[in-house]
Order: structure tokens, then sequence, then C-alpha cells
């Protein structure tokens, strides 16, 4: 008795060059997400005078696997000065009694949740690979 089989597909031609692209993509969309939820806190009397911090908050892919949300780092090479302070986390927030919006602690709050939509970019990602 002789049993063959064959598989073909993206799945097992590199497999594990298709789950890196797949990882990295959805991580890019999710940072992209909470860029947009740090800027949605951001709204005309709360935080948002000129908007130009409003303007350099952004999700990037930093390299394979790392995504980050920051304040003008990945446009500028540094997030814009007064981001600690609007964020709550400078040494002048207790100075002048502002405790700051936490708009990044608050997506990453969310992040920690595991909500059901970073499901859904990892899924939607791997089946745009795999397709």
């Amino acid at each position: 008795m002789a049993l063959r089989t064959q598989s073909s597909g993206p799945l097992f031609v590199d497999p594990v060059d298709h789950l890196t692209k797949a990882a990295n993509r959805a991580l890019l969309d999710i940072a992209v997400e909470g860029s947009v939820r740090v800027k949605n806190q951001l709204y005309k009397g709360h935080g948002r005078i000129s908007a130009n911090l409003r303007n350099h908050v952004g999700g990037t892919l930093v390299k394979s696997f790392h995504a980050q949300i920051d304040a003008g780092e990945a446009k500028l090479g540094h997030n814009i000065v007064y981001a600690t302070w609007v964020e709550g986390v400078s040494s002048l927030n207790k100075k002048r009694n502002f405790a700051g919006y936490g708009m990044f602690k608050n997506v990453k709050e969310w992040l920690m949740r595991g909500s059901p939509e970073i499901d859904k970019f990892f899924q939607d990602a791997l089946l745009e690979e795999f397709d």
C-alpha cells in the first residue's frame, strides 16, 4: 500500500516569510489605528490649540515585529517637545498642576485589553497574505 500527498500554495512555500509579512502588516495596521485613537482624544478644548501635536502623532513599523505609536519620532527623529507634558508624564505636570490627558496611556490600555478589533487585524493580514 502506498500513500502520496501533494501540497501547494503560499503556506507551503516559505511559510516563515509569509507569516512575517502578515504579522508586520497587522502590527502596522494596529499602530495606525492606535495613532488615530490618540489623535481623536486631541480635540479643540481638550489638548488641541494649534493641532501641531495631533499632526505629528503617527503609527509606524520601526522594524520587523516592532511597531510604535509616537508623537513625531518617526517623522522628525524625536518626539514633539511638549508631548510628555500633554500626556501627563513630564516633571512639569506636578509643578503646573496639570495631570495631562493620558492619550497614549488610554490607547495602551485598549491594546492590553485585547480588543476583538486587534484579532481582526491579524486575521485580515493572514487571509490577505495566504490568499
